[in-house]
């Protein structure tokens, strides 16, 4: 107030905070002292009762302070771990070693829980306690039921709220020596899990201790139920504050100086800060006795010692502005500098704060915008196999996807002459193309009786997901009829044709990624049967011949892909030689001979296009037109062979070695998120679509250590940091990194480090 006041006096307006700060506590400190002499009785005892209230209120603002600040960071710990996604899955999955997901959620669990307690500054335990399953994790105990849950009561008497966690001081419940911070785990509308972290009080028990207090003066702190929960005197914790001392703290309007509280023969002064992170309340009891003799003291050599007390209060001042603003300038330091050095502290914080409200609104515009985006990358996994249908069936709610049904059906769309449209649309117009084709197969299904959602998962492809309660004859006509539909109307409102895939039906979310591959391998009959169709799998049960002759060709064709993105060129010229052999055996005219070679160019343009690059800038020519133009199937050979082949090698080398690079980088970052599980060559090779020799050759070029001894130390690595950082069993410790025996694990620890894992975590620890 007296700021405020000082604010509008003209030479004091335009000081910074911190000086207009110094200057009130200065004139409030100084004051009352040259009052002395004019009324020395009165001013005597009541600047002494000043003196005390103000060492006391810095007192009571610095303890307050370290102890919210300790339980703010407890708190914000509570946050993390219970928000944590490796937690949140865990405790909606369980604890179990025969399910591998299962298993995998645990490690992660554990893994999250041992992290966060090596970073965290405070020593403490955490308790995760799985409502489903009647089990509680403790990284200090292990597994335990629910019975044998050390705060069982607590549990018992707990009611989730997503508004805020709950703190148990020590003493709350019979048994609890230690402080207790409860959040639940899951979403707002499901509590899967309940979080306990438990903390020692003994930094708090010496944050009180470390106040002097004068004679019997007492420090202590209690809840809004006048429940004693923290004191210099451990005993006291848990029991109730005296009805004289706690009517006191009920009071709302602020205490006079000569304000005294009766309590047995005595009477105390009493000190009150209220926290403004809790409902705690800090208080100091002070035997009135030792005050008024001080004040008697005071007021015999009031005058003589006025000069005295002015300079003694001056510096009094000075040090208790700059403790004042402590908290302001800690603040400040937590700051980024952004701010203008001419600022103010008030001021800094105040364009920080601003900051933090327009980028909390620049994020939530930009998510909103990011919807439609993330609504398309949800279905294209879903095509891809990506989802279960638990997982999709959230995804669902939360993007609003307006699929339903217990079985699907998937059919694709896909543009005939694709090099003619990628060239004829380039940029903006080519995602506006692929935005009104989207658009009109939307529109069209929306007219169905059948649940829909429709989705490009590649340029010139739109896919089309259709669910249904009934899967019969009629609901399979009616889907290849709308097929036929979008079709006609493409070719009246575009210069292309589409030829569609349509799957058949299949049950539940899972049988999505079934029916696209499915829909995918009936576009390849364009082959042969033509353009501008809607190819059903009964529309060619009945063409075994056609049927075989095309899966044949193209198998072979996927082959040769296949090792172009593998880098064996001497596979490619024999799958090469062998297609051209059988070509005639299959094949009869030209036209789909060409076809075939064209269709060859396009698996080739595709898989180019996944890496990042184009096939065409590799040639001086369209080759495209170049195989059109050629006239017998011995000169397509040998322009393949002696043209196209050769100089799509040397281009395709050049331009893969930064994705190589990339690559291997994923691998190493896979190998080591993935330390405690199962590691192989192959495993690897084929989660990156890569074959294993051509894994271990890239990793070897890039990392200089071959695939296993990189395993090896990423593995050593994470049992050092067990072995110093936790009390794990060596047993466990092998076990976690899936080493058969124990000697197993010691013995490839010491061919690393040169000693045993016991040896290892004396040393370290001595040398610490």
């Amino acid at each position: 107030m007296v700021g405020c006041m000082l604010g509008h006096i003209p030479f004091l307006g335009k000081l910074p905070f911190q000086k207009k700060l110094l200057f009130s506590s200065l004139l409030l400190s100084v004051l009352p002292v040259l009052l002395l002499g004019s009324a020395a009785s009165y001013v005597a005892s009541t600047s002494i009762q000043e003196e005390v209230n103000a060492k006391h209120e810095a007192t009571l603002q610095q303890i307050g302070l370290q102890v919210d600040s300790l339980l703010k960071r407890l708190d914000y710990m509570s946050i993390q771990i219970a928000g944590d996604l490796a937690i949140e899955k865990s405790a909606r999955l369980g604890i179990s070693m025969d399910d591998r997901e299962t298993l995998d959620a645990t490690l992660d669990m554990v893994d999250t829980v041992r992290k966060h307690r090596t970073l965290s500054d405070i020593p403490f335990n955490a308790y995760i306690v799985y409502n489903k399953f009647d089990t509680v994790y403790s990284n200090k105990y292990g597994l335990l039921t629910k019975s044998d849950f050390p705060y069982f009561d607590a549990l018992r008497q707990y009611a989730p709220k997503f508004t805020g966690s709950l703190f148990l001081p020590s003493n709350t419940y019979p048994n609890q020596t230690d402080l207790l911070i409860v959040r639940p785990i899951g979403s707002s509308s499901t509590v899967d899990g309940v979080l306990f972290l438990e903390a020692e009080p003994t930094r708090l028990y010496e944050l009180l201790r470390s106040v002097q207090m004068a004679g019997d003066s007492q420090l202590l702190v209690v809840d809004r139920s006048d429940r004693i929960v923290l004191s210099r005197n451990p005993q006291e914790i848990g029991t109730t504050l005296p009805s004289p001392f706690a009517r006191k703290l009920e009071q709302t309007s602020p205490p006079s100086p000569t304000d005294s509280v009766a309590y047995g023969e005595e009477r105390y002064h009493v000190s009150v800060h209220r926290s403004g992170y809790n409902d705690w309340t800090y208080v100091i009891i002070a035997p009135q006795g030792g005050l008024t003799a001080k004040a008697s003291l005071i007021k015999k050599v009031t005058w003589a010692m006025a000069g005295c007390l002015a300079l003694i209060w001056g510096l009094i001042a000075l040090f208790a502005s700059k403790r004042l603003y402590n908290p302001i300038r800690t603040l400040l330091q937590k700051l980024p500098s952004r701010a203008k050095p001419s600022q103010d502290g008030l001021q800094q914080i105040d364009a920080f704060m601003q900051q933090v409200m327009d980028t909390n609104r620049r994020l939530d515009s930009e998510l909103r915008e990011q919807a439609p985006q993330l609504r398309e990358n949800t279905l294209i996994k879903l095509l891809h196999g990506e989802w279960n249908d638990a997982e999709f069936a959230i995804k669902r709610q939360q993007y609003d996807l307006p699929l339903h049904g217990r079985s699907f059906g998937v059919c694709v769309f896909e543009v005939d002459a694709f090099m003619e449209f990628r060239t004829s649309y380039l940029g903006k117009d080519r995602s506006l193309m692929m935005y009104a084709l989207t658009k009109l197969v939307t529109e069209m299904a929306s007219a169905t009786p059948f649940s829909s959602v429709t989705v490009s998962p590649s340029l010139g492809q739109v896919a089309l997901i259709v669910g249904t309660d009934n899967p019969d004859t009629a609901f399979a006509q009616q889907i290849e009829e709308l097929c036929g539909r979008v079709r006609i109307k493409a070719k009246e409102l575009f210069r292309f044709t589409l030829t569609a895939g349509v799957s058949r039906v299949r049950p539940e979310f899972r049988g999505i990624h079934e029916s696209y591959l499915e829909a995918i391998d009936l576009l390849s009959f364009r082959l042969l049967l033509g353009r501008d169709l809607t190819i059903s799998q009964q529309a060619i049960e009945s063409m075994d011949t056609v049927k075989q002759s095309a899966r044949d060709l193209i198998k072979r064709q996927r082959t040769i892909v296949k090792r172009i993105a593998e880098g064996d060129m001497g596979t490619v010229y024999a799958e090469f030689e062998e297609m051209v052999r059988e070509i005639p055996h299959h094949l009869t005219g030209f036209k789909p001979v060409t076809g075939i070679f064209t269709n060859l160019v396009g698996e080739i343009d595709h898989l180019l296009e996944q890496l990042g690059f184009e096939l065409q800038p590799m040639f001086p020519y369209n080759v495209y037109a170049r195989i059109n133009e050629a006239e017998s199937l011995d000169q397509l050979k040998d322009w393949f062979k002696q043209q196209f082949f050769p100089a799509f090698r040397s281009h395709f080398e050049k331009l893969t070695v930064p994705n190589q690079t990339k690559i291997v980088q994923q691998v190493a970052e896979y190998i080591v998120n993935g330390a405690e599980g199962e590691l192989s060559l192959q495993e690897a090779a084929s989660r990156f679509g890569l074959s294993q020799s051509q894994l271990s050759r890239m990793f070897k070029e890039e990392m200089h250590v071959n695939f296993i001894d990189y395993c090896i130390e990423v593995r050593m690595s994470r049992a050092k940091e067990w072995l110093v950082h936790s009390d794990m069993p060596i047993k466990q410790i092998a076990d976690r990194l899936h080493y058969t025996t124990t000697q197993n694990f010691s013995r490839a620890f010491k061919q690393t480090t040169g000693m045993s894992p016991g040896q290892y975590r004396v040393s370290v620890r001595h040398q610490e």
